[in-house]
This record gives structure tokens, sequence and C-alpha cells, in this order.
């Protein structure tokens, strides 16, 4: 059997967007100069150079402009482009197989580079066979040894890719509120064609070297619900043995499918079971058969197989009703040894509904205050998703290596860890941040130190425990488990980012520099900045960018897209009436993939081709988690 055929089709002429310079050879380049310009950064004498125009060597005269104005042309021709796919089917019934050029132009793209270099060219020739022209409308990869890429090679770069079907229909459902041009569309290919290019993903999947086929966007379906899916869960298992994480709804952990899993594990499932009730569960995600998600717990359990359970607090009834619930949920999650629990706060994009549905600010304080309530009576960690919302607003001092829940049974639990210790000290060094204790005990996680002191401030006391990191019992395990037992109010923010920050500044010679952070982490960033010397002599401005794209009540800074920063930029220039010198960006929005991608796969080098400002990402990693 071959490999499986990475087909991609080319734009029709009539749908290939605006030509903007006056003759066709002309846009030809500028069209292969935009397509190389969205995948690299040309340099000189080693120092980064913006591209803005061109000259032909036969014209030295005339300077094409690549963007500025013109910009918001092409951002209007792949609109198009967008909206013409929709009619894809009718106008091209033999285009089946065809993969999503918005998947690549995101993971992998320099295959989108390879569509506008094909498509520019042939807007000014014809390819022939046999002296005859031949008509072409796709093309497909040769080699996929060429595609094959470094990677950490985690599994859930494979399982990703069952997830194409869905057997619930949530209420809340992300897909219902996402935007057209990120909405999901089941696929047209049969599981059968899927399974093919799994079976291909997993043939290139080579762990021995940390190299993978390239990746692709995955689903937010249920992987699950793929007919073939214990078969790709075997072949996956013969390629490595790291764990497999999988997010699901629970609606297929039969037993039959429980003791499968047993056969693979190492395995780790993020389970949205949202409520213990039967109808309340089957009102939220219409789920034909709640029960069986419910009655899945103990028997993972009984199998070893560690799982947390998601709950999405959404209000379909009282506010009470639905907080009741949640506790509900949480005590029975906890009676079968959950390895901890998340309360994700729900939210919708203007896509979802263009009417308030509730006060987010209400809501969420309210959630919050049960939550804290609940880590003092049930024996499983409760962490809010995001955290950094809890912190912000019941927490003075934010960044702090605070406990808010142990792993039952962790090297932690049995050392007599305690919720609310703050942590000052492991192994002999002094703790100053989260961040800085959670790398400390992931390293710790992963040695063979078999003895690890611990000092923690609790109440008014500094006690010192001994964590034996060989005690341990189900449901905490080597494999899955990160740090020991310890579970923090999310990651937090890394001082190390403000010196990286201030060599950005330097390097660029700026004074007046605009910051843009998000609603959630401004507060933190803002605390480290009063802590820091770094900035005395900048004019340093921290700016919240709105999520227009997503609208609704979407704050979440990695949510945000290269138009939602453009806006924020622009606002700011015309109510100052100056332009910084510079903009710093972090790049968690962009860290998707690792070409500088936002949700929309545009590059955040139009970012600063738009503003006419210097733009530079500050590299970091994603702070939500």
């Amino acid at each position: 059997m071959g490999d499986y055929i990475f087909r991609y089709r080319l734009e029709p002429p009539e749908n290939r967007g605006h030509i903007r310079s006056e003759d066709r050879l002309t846009a030809m380049v500028e069209a292969l100069l935009m397509s190389l310009l969205d995948v690299l950064i040309p340099c000189a004498d080693e120092r980064e150079v913006r591209v803005d125009g061109f000259k032909m060597l036969n014209d030295r005269s005339t300077i094409y402009e690549l963007y500025g104005r013109q910009q918001s042309q092409a951002v209007n021709d792949l609109a198009a482009c967008a909206q013409h796919a929709e009619s894809e089917k009718k106008t091209f019934p033999n285009r089946a197989g065809y993969q999503n050029i918005k998947n690549a132009a995101l993971y992998m793209p320099v295959i989108e580079l390879i569509k506008k270099q094909l498509e520019s060219i042939l807007s000014v020739v014809e390819l022939e066979s046999g002296g005859k022209p031949v008509k072409v409308d796709g093309f497909r990869l040769k080699d996929l040894n060429d595609w094959v890429l470094p990677s950490p090679c985690n599994p859930s770069e494979v399982i990703d890719h069952a997830g194409t079907r869905c057997n619930c229909d949530c209420v809340y459902c992300y897909n219902k509120g996402a935007p057209p041009s990120l909405a999901l569309r089941f696929p047209d290919r049969t599981a059968a064609e899927e399974f093919e290019e799994i079976k291909t993903r997993i043939k290139y999947f080579k762990p021995e070297v940390n190299k993978s086929l390239f990746p692709g966007l995955g689903s937010t379906c249920e992987v699950l619900a793929h007919p073939h899916i214990m078969e790709i869960f075997t072949a996956l298992r013969n390629k490595t043995d790291k764990p497999f994480r999988v997010i699901t709804n629970g609606a297929a952990l039969t037993e039959q499918n429980i003791l499968q899993l047993e056969e693979l594990k190492p395995v780790y499932l993020d389970i949205s079971l949202n409520s213990s009730d039967p109808v309340r569960r089957q009102k939220l995600m219409r789920d034909r058969r709640p029960q069986v998600a419910i009655n899945a717990l103990p028997l993972l359990k009984s199998a070893g197989i560690p799982y947390s359970v998601v709950i999405v607090p959404w209000p379909l009834e009282t506010e009470k009703e639905m907080l009741d619930d949640l506790e509900n949920t949480v005590a029975y999650a906890a009676a079968h040894d959950t390895h901890l629990v998340q309360i994700s706060l729900p939210g919708y994009t203007r896509y979802f509904s263009a009417k308030e549905l509730f006060d987010r600010e209400l809501l969420w304080s309210s959630i919050v205050a049960r939550v804290k309530e609940l880590r003092g009576k049930y024996n499983c960690p409760v962490v809010v998703m995001p955290g950094m919302y809890e912190e912000s607003i019941s927490r003075e001092v934010k960044n702090i290596a605070e406990v808010i829940g142990v792993i039952k049974n962790s090297p932690a639990d049995f050392a007599g860890v305690k919720q609310g210790d703050i942590i000052k000290v492991i192994a002999g060094s002094v703790i100053r941040n989260r961040p800085q204790a959670r790398e400390m005990l992931s390293i710790l996680q992963q040695s063979e130190m078999k003895s690890v002191p611990v000092v923690v401030q609790r109440g008014n006391q500094e006690i010192r425990l001994e964590i034996d990191t060989a005690a341990y019992s189900y449901p905490y395990s080597r494999l899955t488990d990160t740090h020991l037992g310890f579970v923090f109010m999310g990651t937090g923010l890394r001082v190390s980012y403000l010196e990286k920050l201030k060599e950005i500044i330097v390097s660029r010679g700026a004074k007046d520099v605009l910051f843009l952070s998000s609603e959630l982490v401004k507060p933190v960033f803002e605390q480290c900045l009063r802590d820091s010397l770094y900035f005395s002599d900048i004019n340093l401005e921290i700016g919240v960018p709105e999520s227009r794209f997503f609208g609704g009540n979407i704050f979440m800074g990695d949510l945000l897209v290269v138009e939602d920063f453009i806006s924020h930029i622009n606002d700011h220039i015309r109510k100052s009436g100056k332009k910084p010198d510079l903009v710093v960006i972090p790049s968690s929005p962009f860290n998707l993939s690792q070409w500088g991608r936002d949700l929309t796969g545009r590059c955040y080098l139009d970012i600063e081709r738009e503003v006419g400002v210097p733009v530079e990402l500050l590299e970091c990693n994603t702070i939500y988690d």
C-alpha cells in the first residue's frame, strides 16, 4: 500500500484575486515575492530587513509597492476566495480528497507558497505535454520524506487527525460560535480515506529521531467517535511508548472501549463530563446516552487510567442550580479518584449570539467563589481556566508559587503538602515566583533524585517537608504527571521575559514603546514592571487590544488575531497623535505553528506592514494552560 496522497487545488483564473500591477509579468513577480516574504525574513549583515517594495533590473526608475493600502485589497481577495469555496463542491464535483489550503497556510505555509507560485506562473504561461496544452487545477506532494520535520513527536500530533466527527451536540459548542473562516466543516472523505492519511502519518512518525510529517490543524471533534480509532491507537503504540493524552466528551467510554484503552497504557483522558446528573448532561450536551460517560469514572479507576474531569458551568438554569450541580459533579469525580477537576469558565463569540447571554464578570466571579469553597471540601485539585482570572480578582500579590491543590496519592500528597501552602525553597534553591517553582519541579519529576527537600509557608510558619519521589499510587503517575503532584494557578509570568523585552527595546534603540498585553496578563505584567529596574529610562505603555475578530465576551490574549492588533495600534496612534518607536507583542497568539501565524493563518509581519511602525514579537510560552 502506497502513501496517502496529499493534494491541493489551485484557484481557477477568475478567482485568483486582484492583479495590482499594470502588466501580468510584473504581477507574477509581485506575487512570487509577496508569497516568499510570508515565509522568510531577508537579512543583510545578520540584521533583519523589512522589504516593502522592489525594482525590476531592467527599469530601476519604478518602485513597485508591496504593502500599505494594497494590503487591504489582498485581504479582500482572500475573503472572496473563502466565499468562493462555499460553492466549490458544485463547481468542482471531482475535487473530493483535496486538502484544506487554510490548514496548510497555518501549519505548513510552504505549501501555500507553492500554490501561489504555481498560480502566478500559470497566469502568464500554459503547461503542455506532448506538444499539447495541459489544464492544471491542482498539485500533490511528491516524496513525503521531503516533508518530514523536527518534532517533539507527541502522539497527539497523529491522534487529533481522527477528530473529524462528533457524537454529541453541546449547546455551547465552540464550532457553533466559530467565525465562518474557522468553522469546522464535516469531512467529505469517508472514515476509511481519513484512516489512510492517519496511517501515512504514523508511518512517518519517528520518535527515535524526533521527526514527523508536517503537522495539520486537527479538529475540535471527538476522536473516540472515529470508527478506526482503536486501530489508530494500536498502530501508534507500536511506534512510541509516550502517554496518549486524549480529549473526549466521554460518550464512547463504554466498558469495552475502556478495556481496550487499558491495553494501550499509558493513557490520560480529559473528560468533558460537565455534569454527573444524566438529565443536565443530556440537556447540555444532547448526549443520547449520558450514563455512559458518568459510569466511566469508576471503570477508569479500576483500569488504572488517570483522567481529569472538565466542567463548563453553562447557565442553563438559575445560577444557584448551576453552582450546586457543579459541586455535585466535583464530589462525584473526587469520590472516584479523578486526577483533577478543571472548571472552564464559559464564554461565547459574536457569531454564537449577537446579544448578551450572561454578565461575564458576575458569573465568573460567582464560579470562582464556589470553587474556592470546594477546594476545602474535596480531596482532589479543582482548577479554574483561565487561572489568571481567579488570580486577578482574588490575589493582591500575583505570580507566587501558591499550591491550590495536591494530586491524591502523589509524592507531594504523601509528604504532607497542603492546599494554600506557598513554596519558598526547593532542593536548596529559593523560589521567587510560580514559573520558577513549576520548572524546578518538572525537572525533578524527570530526574533520578529520590528525595526532594521543600520548604513551604503555611500561615505564619515555614515548614520543611521531604518529598519521596517514589512514594505514589493511582491517580498519580510518573508518566503523565509533571510537578510531583503540586497543582498551581496556571503557568504564571516568567520574569526572564522582562530581560528579553529590554534586549528587544535596546536593539531597536526605542524610547517610546507600546507593549500589547491581554486583560488577564496585564495586572501580573504591571507588578513585574514595578519590581524591575530595567525600564526606568523608557516610556513603556501597556495596551490591551479588543478581540474584535471573535467579539462576544471573548477577551483571551491568545485568541487575538493580526487584525485585532492592527486596529488597536491604529486607534492608539489616532488618540495619541504620534507613532511609537516600537510595538512589542507576546508571541503566544502566534504559537499555534512555528510560522508566526494567527488563528486565521495570517502572518504577524502584516501588522508592521499595515501600521507603519516597527513590530517585534517577544518570544514566550502560551500562558493559558
